[in-house]
């Protein structure tokens, strides 16, 4: 029989924004995010891949333009935390956004729903009225620059 798989945590578990993730990326022994190097080390082991989740992360969350500088220096710090496998909303947050399928089902959230709308007129973001978020994968492919500069303005309310 196998155990059932336990939400992961990364990042500051009092924030007040919450990305839910299906995967988690591999941690090195002793890897905390409050350490100077955490994001880089994160991104020199997991790849590419949680460069870009990481970017467009960072590109949400930035008060200004210096995503870049956010990322590298203040991402998960303070503000942001990722959840992975989750089966229900943080109880911290007050921005909840659900990355992709998988998170969505995983936490039985469906942007079918009636009290979800759509934010865009590709209809791939989605919102509650309630801080509730539902966005494609974070990827450039699925969240190019034009999705990221929709949902901006309602995660900096």
């Amino acid at each position: 029989m196998s155990n059932p798989v336990s939400t992961m945590i990364l990042g500051n578990a009092e924030a007040k924004t919450c990305y839910y993730l299906p995967n988690a990326p591999t941690l090195p022994q002793g890897w905390c995010y409050h350490q100077e190097d955490a994001l880089a080390t994160l991104i020199e082991i997991n790849g590419n891949h949680w460069r870009k989740i990481l970017t467009i992360m960072a590109k949400l969350s930035a008060p200004d333009a210096d995503w870049k500088s956010y990322r590298d220096t203040q991402l998960l710090k303070h503000n942001e935390q990722i959840m992975i496998e989750a089966s229900h909303l943080s109880l911290t947050a007050e921005r909840h956004i659900i990355v992709g399928a998988v998170a969505a089902a995983k936490l039985n959230i469906n942007s079918a729903n009636d009290l979800f709308n759509s934010l865009d007129e590709q209809d791939k973001l989605h919102a509650n009225g309630l801080g509730v978020f539902i966005s494609p994968y974070l990827d450039y492919r699925q969240f190019p620059n034009n999705l990221i500069e929709q949902l901006k303005p309602y995660l900096n309310k």
